[in-house]
């Protein structure tokens, strides 16, 4: 992080039948790493069941000062689509305590099927203060995944390494838009050098403004996480 100009960096936890990591371990990295990182927890409500889900949720943010969700919709043992009742108690909640919440998406859902972001149109429109954060964007579903996020502006897209896969441009077309408030620079890592996350963002045909909301800004409010989080992307020439 700190060789990517990297100030704070957002961990989001998996609670999935294939990866399990634990909210107490996640809490422990966060601690450990005095401000430079956050956690965004994650729960697995077909595994612990409805009430147990939300203790767990409330555990996680009120006890090891997590600061968000994660819904593993599509990856769970039964694929959900991001709009399943079973799922609405835990929205409800983070909405309720004003945590943003992370809906796990791409092209790795093992059923393709579940990879609708119409559906996140509805859990936007049920809970309209709720802040939805989708994860990989929702890729292929580019153009889809931009209509949904102009028509709520609660509704963010970090699309990390699928902005810079086939079609994913027409995200940077939408930031130097409408969605310049609601785009999150997301660095794939480990998958791809954070130092190349960064540095794709400067290089992309992106406002100055846009760089700057996408890069930080849009981060900053939703996670109020202040300056620290900012990196080198804005001294780009």
């Amino acid at each position: 992080m700190t060789d990517a100009g990297i100030g704070t960096g957002i961990m989001v936890g998996r609670s999935t039948p294939t990866v399990r990591i634990s909210n107490d371990a996640l809490a422990e990295i966060v601690q450990r790493s005095k401000g430079r990182l956050l956690g965004i927890a994650s729960i697995d409500p077909l595994e612990l069941g409805e009430q147990d889900a939300l203790a767990e949720l409330r555990r996680a943010i009120g006890q090891l000062d997590l600061s968000g969700l994660n819904v593993d919709a599509g990856f769970y043992e039964k694929a959900l689509l991001p709009h399943d009742d079973r799922l609405m108690p835990l929205y409800e909640a983070c909405s309720d305590m004003q945590i943003p919440v992370c809906i796990m998406s791409g092209p790795t859902t093992p059923d393709l099927t579940f990879n609708d972001p119409f559906a996140v149109d509805i859990v936007a429109r049920t809970f309209p203060k709720l802040k939805i954060i989708c994860c990989h964007g929702f890729y292929p579903r580019v153009a889809d995944m931009i209509a949904v996020a102009f028509r709520n502006e609660n509704v963010f897209v970090s699309p990390d390494m699928y902005t810079w896969s086939p079609g994913g441009r027409l995200y940077i077309e939408a930031a130097n838009g409408f969605m310049r408030d609601q785009l999150l620079f997301g660095s794939s890592y480990p998958f791809r050098p954070m130092r190349q996350g960064v540095e794709d963002l400067g290089a992309a045909d992106l406002t100055d403004e846009a760089v700057s909301r996408v890069g930080w800004e849009n981060a900053e409010q939703l996670f109020k996480i202040g300056k620290q989080a900012r990196h080198s992307v804005a001294q780009r020439a």
